[in-house]
């Protein structure tokens, strides 16, 4: 698989960037984030998993060692750990590092804002989990085609451990067919598993992979005896529409296996991380499994 080719050296010229996004799909910064911020937000999230008893009680958490009681997303058991990484203010302040917030509002043209919904992945070994299909993030999403997602590990993500791979020039196929699969959201694209496009990297804390919602992307099989601990965050322009949630806009992962925010949130600093601005307008959601998506006008013009 092709290595991701890192952007951190032209992180500043926005034109450079959208260029690239815009033929690529997706951007890489090797060490954008400060790697004591995320290592203090991973130290504290293994100190939740060890206690939940997910990790192996004779290894350093640290090293996120699985244990026989790790689960998959969404199964009996998840749901007890995840509200207590869900009410870790420090990982919730990732989503708006100033780092990654200029980044997107350079690339957006404008003021960008972070989704509130902010995703921490734990996967543990396969076969017992199944990794995050091939996906666009479009039809999830929805609202603006131009909401971009970043990627970022939270732990050392070698591929053997499952780390994401992007599909290089994948928006250019607009918004592909989808059919029912294990793991993750449930559907899977219609895209060549062997593209010889598909890219990767030996990804670790502190880099950042970005990509628009079009760009097909995938976690790979983690076939180590340790836990993948990453986050996704997704940012939008203060001007694009924003999809309603059917359970309530602006609410946490999960929701409502995840208490709301306001129970989340209690003792924090400041919420201001997991609110919606004032002034966005917010758009009705369609039925994602629809076969007939048209393809939006992107600002990044793929092409």
């Amino acid at each position: 698989m092709k290595e991701l080719t890192d952007s951190y050296d032209d992180v500043q010229d926005a034109g450079v960037l959208r260029d690239r996004l815009a033929t690529d799909g997706y951007l890489f910064f090797r060490g954008l984030l400060p790697t004591d911020v995320v290592g203090d937000v991973h130290e504290q999230l293994a100190r939740i998993l060890y206690d939940s008893d997910w990790l192996d009680r004779d290894a350093d958490p640290r090293e996120l060692v699985a244990s026989g009681r790790a689960v998959e997303e969404g199964s009996p058991g998840f749901f007890g750990a995840y509200t207590a990484i869900q009410s870790t203010e420090s990982f919730h302040r990732l989503a708006v590092r100033p780092e990654v917030l200029s980044l997107t509002s350079r690339l957006l043209g404008e003021q960008s804002f972070a989704h509130p919904a902010h995703i921490c992945r734990i996967a543990p070994p396969s076969p017992g989990a199944n990794p995050t299909p091939i996906h666009q993030d479009y039809r999830f999403i929805q609202g603006s085609v131009d909401t971009l997602t970043t990627w970022l590990p939270l732990s050392a993500a070698p591929p053997e451990i499952g780390g994401l791979r992007v599909l290089a020039g994948s928006p250019r196929l607009g918004v592909l067919p989808v059919k029912a699969s294990d793991g993750p959201g449930m559907m899977r694209a219609e895209a060549d598993e062997n593209h010889p496009e598909w890219r990767t990297t030996s990804y670790q804390p502190g880099d950042v992979l970005l990509f628009g919602s079009l760009t097909v992307h995938g976690a790979m099989p983690n076939r180590t005896k340790r836990l993948r601990l990453s986050a996704d965050f997704r940012y939008q322009a203060m001007s694009a529409p924003m999809a309603r949630d059917l359970l309530g806009t602006g609410k946490p992962h999960y929701h409502p296996d995840v208490p709301d925010f306001p129970t989340l949130t209690r003792g924090w600093s400041s919420t201001e991380c997991v609110e919606v601005p004032a002034g966005v307008n917010f758009v009705d959601r369609w039925d994602p499994r629809v076969d007939d998506v048209p393809t939006p006008a992107s600002r990044f013009a793929y092409a």
